[in-house]
């Protein structure tokens, strides 16, 4: 095996192993503090679906590492079997076993990440007709995931063939039934969420300093499915090539990547004014026009205004003012000039995609996405 296929020897994978998980885990603290600044220690699912991903994430690149500079595992060639000795077995088993938790842990490491990106996918579709997609997407990669699980568990018979010299058979050794369902529901679910969020993307409006970061972003999805095909493509071609190991890194690792830097983005933005769209954005969301023009345009759209509703708020309160020790970021979807709807969410996910400019017309409005917006409460609002 030579560098020519992406692989390497045991020390490569060593060194290569350690570089992207530094980058990974350096995203990943960094999401968090962004996550803490603007929500403090109120952590969404998504954040502790993150915390699972890197466990499982680590987990996978220790074993991985485990495998390659250990003594073997049940896949063996033709007559080798008759060479070992005692103490060769007994390694031969213990790395079947690090296979198969490797396996375990990298399929869990990909679809935890997924769903972390759906829930971003489904935040940004809210009220648009692409969520249906969203929610289609969602449905089949937990289907695909429950797939590829059932899969790898029912695969060899007994169970603990898996660790057993010689395997009672040979997809014991060889996974390649489990390699195939995993390579068609993990590239597929992928390339399903890609297919709706890139062409939405691209037509939104918005200055092309604010989209084509964002079109960067998910774009990296794209990396992550070629790393996919890549790996398998060396399993499939020779089966005792341990090149797929290396592709499995970078897989688990882009997808990582991926996955955080819609975080840091939005903590960039909120840090370095030039990344901004508008002097205005002072805050890395949508200036927040204040009572008076929220009030006009409620009247002109005949909805409840902000003064009204927060003075049933008060009302049922019982007190004469809100009294807030956070900011409250409420979703803004715009449908042309026919109306807006805003409601509490709690959440700051998308505030990463917002642009300061939706263009002019009901064709720019429509096409926007949702936007995020502070709006913090005092008595003098009221």
């Amino acid at each position: 095996m030579g560098y020519n296929d992406g692989g390497g020897s045991p020390q490569d994978l060593i060194a290569q192993t350690w570089i992207m998980y530094s980058i990974a885990i350096a995203l990943f603290l960094t999401r968090i503090y962004a996550r803490y600044v603007r929500l403090g220690f109120k952590w969404q699912i998504e954040d502790y679906l993150m915390v699972l991903a890197v466990a499982w994430y680590t987990t996978m690149c220790v074993t991985n590492i485990a495998i390659i500079t250990g003594g073997g595992s049940s896949l063996y060639l033709p007559g080798q079997y008759e060479t070992f000795t005692a103490a060769d077995i007994a390694a031969r088993v213990k790395g079947s076993k690090i296979e198969f938790a490797s396996e375990m842990c990298m399929l869990n490491t990909m679809y935890t990440l997924k769903a972390c990106m759906l829930i971003i996918y489904f935040q940004l579709t809210s009220n648009l007709s692409q969520q249906k997609w969203m929610k289609l997407s969602a449905g089949y990669t937990f289907l695909g995931w429950l797939a590829t699980v059932l899969v790898l568990f029912f695969n060899c018979h007994p169970f603990t063939g898996y660790w057993t010299l010689p395997p009672p058979q040979e997809e014991c050794a060889s996974y390649f039934r489990y390699e195939v369902t995993q390579a068609v529901f993990n590239v597929s679910s992928d390339l399903t969420m890609i297919c709706v969020i890139l062409p939405m993307l691209f037509r939104i409006r918005m200055p092309w300093k604010t989209k084509l970061p964002l079109l960067f972003i998910f774009s990296m999805g794209l990396v992550v499915v070629i790393c996919a095909c890549t790996s398998k493509y060396f399993t499939f071609k020779d089966i005792w090539d341990d090149s797929y190991q290396f592709w499995y890194l970078r897989e688990a690792s882009i997808a990582m990547y991926t996955t955080n830097l819609p975080y840091v983005w939005s903590l960039a933005r909120q840090t370095f004014r030039v990344l901004r769209s508008t002097e205005s954005d002072t805050s890395g969301r949508l200036p927040y026009a204040g009572p008076s023009h929220l009030s006009n345009l409620q009247s002109k759209t005949g909805g409840q205004s902000r003064r009204d509703k927060y003075n049933n708020l008060d009302t049922v309160n019982g007190s004469g003012a809100l009294e807030r020790t956070e900011s409250e970021e409420h979703i803004i979807e715009m449908k042309g000039m026919q109306g807006m709807e805003m409601r509490p969410d709690g959440s700051e996910t998308v505030s990463w995609a917002q642009s300061d400019g939706v263009g002019s017309g009901n064709e720019g409005l429509k096409g926007a996405i949702q936007k995020t917006v502070e709006v913090t409460v005092k008595n003098d609002e009221i």
